[in-house]
Parts: C-alpha cells; sequence; structure tokens
C-alpha cells in the first residue's frame, strides 16, 4: 500500500473515531478548544503573519479576506511562497516541490489560491470519505466527480481497492462527459446542482446509490427534481478554495466540519457569514478567514444524533446580496435566499430564473423562452418583496435561453458590481 493510501486511510480511521467518540455538543467544543489552541500556539506562528501571536487566544488574530491572502500570500504560507510564483506554478503543473497549488474558480471575479502538502490533501480527502461514505471498507464505490477544474486532492483516492473515482471535467461542458459517465457506471454522483439536474432531464440509464451536490447552491425545487430521478436524498458537501467545511448527512442536513474548523459567525440580515479557521492546516494558515457565503443556521439539532452544527440552507453569496435604495437614500439589504424564494414561489411552473441588480435602482429578471405565462406573475412577486422591504427599485422582466455556466458556477441571483452598486 501505497504512502498516500495509508495517510488517506488513517485519517478515514481519525474521523470515525471522533465521531465515536465526541457523542455531545460540550464534548465537541472542548475537543476543539484544546486542538484549536495547540495550534496557535505551535502551527500559526510558522507563517510570518502570526509569527509574533504564538498563544495568543483566537479573537487576538486579525480577520483576514481573501484580497489580504492574495497581496501577501508569501506570508500566510510556511515555505514564503509568493502568489508570483504560485501562479506559475498552477499554470504549468500545480506543484512547487512538495506542494501543490490550486486556485478558485473566480465566481466573484477575483481568483484565489491555495497551497496544500501531500499529506493534507490526503487529510482531506480521508476526513471528506469517512463523513460521506463511511462503509467505504465494506461497500464497493464506483464514484463520479463531476466539476469545472480537477483536483490533484482524489489522486489516492483509487488506490482502496474498494473505490474506483474518475474525474469528468465540466469545463466544456457537460454534453461532452455524458458517454463517458454512462460508461463509467457510477453508483455515486457528486456534481454541481445544474449538472445533477442536466443528468435528471437526461435519459440515460444511471442508477445512483448516492448523490452529492457541491460547488453551487442548492435550490428546493432543484433537489425535488434531482431527489425525484434518482430516488435518493441528495447530500451537499460545503466545500471551497479554503478547504472542506460541511458534509451532509443521510437525513440530507448539512453538518459544519467543525472537528477540522473553528467557525465564528457575522450577521447579515437574518443570515450569517462565516470566518473560519482551519486547526489542520499546516501548510498555508486560514486563521478567522472571512468567507463570501451566506448560511441559514439550523435551531435545532439534527434527529440524526450529530453534534456538529447543522445548517439549514447555504443561501448564496454577500456578494450578491442586492443593495436597494429606499426613498430616504439609504441602502436596503435583500439577501440571496430571499429573491430566489420569492421568484421561485410566485409559480410552481418556475424551475429557472436569472435576477441581477444592474443598477441601485434597477433590477432584471429573465426567464427562460418557455416562462411568458409566468413573467408578470414573477416580476410582481420581486416588486411586491421589494416594497415591502422599503425599496422601489425599476423591476423589468424578459424571457431569454438560460445557458449552464462553461467552467464556472451557476449563479440564479447576481448583484453586478459597479455603477454605483
Amino acid at each position: 500500500m501505497s504512502a498516500a493510501m495509508m495517510l488517506t486511510l488513517s485519517a478515514f480511521a481519525r474521523s470515525r473515531l471522533r465521531a465515536a467518540r465526541l457523542r455531545t455538543r460540550d464534548d465537541l467544543l472542548r475537543w476543539q478548544s484544546r486542538r484549536l489552541a495547540r495550534f496557535l500556539t505551535r502551527t500559526a506562528p510558522r507563517a510570518e503573519a502570526f509569527s509574533e501571536l504564538a498563544g495568543r487566544p483566537l479573537t487576538d488574530f486579525p480577520v483576514m479576506d481573501k484580497a489580504v491572502l492574495m497581496n501577501s500570500f508569501d506570508r500566510y504560507n510556511i515555505a514564503g511562497i509568493t502568489a508570483d510564483t504560485a501562479w506559475k506554478a498552477y499554470e504549468r503543473d500545480g506543484r512547487i516541490g512538495r506542494y501543490s497549488v490550486g486556485a478558485s474558480t473566480g465566481t466573484s471575479g477575483n481568483r484565489g489560491l491555495y497551497l496544500v502538502s501531500d499529506p493534507e490533501r490526503y487529510l482531506w480527502l480521508g476526513t471528506l470519505l469517512a463523513k460521506a461514505l463511511p462503509d467505504m471498507l465494506s461497500a464497493r464505490y464506483r464514484v463520479a466527480v463531476m466539476l469545472p477544474r480537477g483536483s490533484r486532492l482524489y489522486d489516492a483516492a483509487n488506490e482502496s481497492g474498494r473505490l474506483a473515482l474518475k474525474f469528468f471535467d465540466l469545463t466544456d461542458g457537460l454534453e461532452s462527459q455524458l458517454a463517458a459517465v454512462v460508461a463509467f457506471r457510477p453508483n455515486v454522483l457528486v456534481a454541481p446542482p445544474h449538472a445533477l439536474i442536466a443528468l435528471a432531464r437526461a435519459d440515460l440509464p444511471l442508477a445512483s446509490r448516492q448523490v452529492f451536490s457541491g460547488a453551487e447552491v442548492l435550490d428546493s425545487g432543484d433537489r425535488r427534481e434531482i431527489e425525484a430521478r434518482f430516488a435518493v436524498t441528495v447530500r451537499e458537501i460545503y466545500m471551497a478554495t479554503e478547504g472542506l467545511l460541511g458534509v451532509a448527512c443521510t437525513r440530507g442536513t448539512m453538518h459544519l466540519c467543525e472537528d477540522c474548523v473553528a467557525f465564528e459567525w457575522e450577521p447579515e440580515g437574518d443570515l450569517v457569514k462565516p470566518l473560519i479557521t482551519d486547526f489542520t492546516r499546516r501548510t498555508q494558515m486560514m486563521i478567522r478567514y472571512r468567507m463570501n457565503d451566506l448560511l441559514h443556521l439550523s435551531a435545532e439539532p439534527c434527529p440524526c444524533g450529530s453534534p456538529l452544527r447543522a445548517v439549514s440552507e447555504v443561501a448564496g453569496r454577500s456578494d450578491d446580496t442586492f443593495r436597494l435604495a429606499d426613498t430616504d437614500g439609504k441602502t436596503v439589504l435583500v439577501t440571496p435566499d430571499i429573491i430566489r424564494n420569492a421568484v421561485l414561489g410566485a409559480s410552481r411552473g418556475i424551475a429557472d430564473f436569472r435576477a441581477v441588480q444592474e443598477a441601485p435602482n434597477r433590477v432584471t429578471l429573465t426567464l427562460p423562452p418557455d416562462g411568458d405565462h409566468d413573467l408578470a406573475r414573477a416580476r410582481g412577486a420581486l416588486a411586491d418583496l421589494f416594497l415591502r422591504l422599503g425599496a422601489a427599485p425599476e423591476v423589468s422582466a424578459t424571457t431569454a435561453p438560460l445557458l449552464p455556466p462553461q467552467g464556472g458556477k451557476l449563479r440564479r441571483v447576481i448583484r453586478k458590481t459597479g455603477a454605483g452598486i
């Protein structure tokens, strides 16, 4: 057995052991506190940005975000590798010595880099497999991973003998991959919602025992359609450039990976924006890193019994919160989940749409070409929503082809930057 597979299986076993031992919320938080304190004392100071903060409590560390990280990339990794060096390596083969370089899709307009060692990659993979496929050692899985870009993260998975994993690159579109997906005969699908919807609507001989959604917001209507086609509960994987952040249990409830990451919360309306501290990292430090995602935290624990925090919904991106002017010139914030619910709630016939804030007082709604009969109702629902919240922007509505993303993420609610927004 290779060293890579040994590290992956070791991480798998440790994750399963933690799940068995940390049965209550108090147990989990005490364990996390000890691990976090050790990380902040021993590991974090190895990066220049935190060299003078050894042993300090988490709240003494500064909040960082993508702009801060990318402006001083070398100060946040232990090897002192600059962003320029990392970008060149990413464009070449994604390697700098014993490190792997990856990048985000750049959906928000600026791409972020991440730097990991091989042991870290195998730790993430083992942890992900333990949470997503805990019976991997006793069952045989054929996993089709369909994403816009490849990742070295999955390279070791095929060495287990129990898991056959194949990556399908969506950069050139889903249609080019359909025949290969069918030929692979997967019994596990991992893909963004827009790809899962396309698979659900295609007349393909696919019979999956597990379906995982990731990389995009999973709308309730999409969930129902995917679950009806495959007769399984869709489980979400919350994973980003910043690391593995959450995995849904078999009941479909998203649970945050608090056995790897400490979360703090910044409110935005009824939602929260996370600050994450990944205390498993050893190469590039992510401490009090502000995410752009907006989450709906569950008020109740999941019936599955996990002490890990339950999330009702990953509602969208903070970048796509509409900022509308009210009659007094103040700003009214409208989060993506509220906009999405208003449009989809206007008619059961609406399965897809785009709502775009073009300017402080202008919003455009687009439905597919066959959505003419729902257009007035959906436009009215949006206008009524904004009015109830104290804003009255011009809302125009039209129909046009809504093409799936090519190499990026599907966003149905979009706030354009600039134009005074």
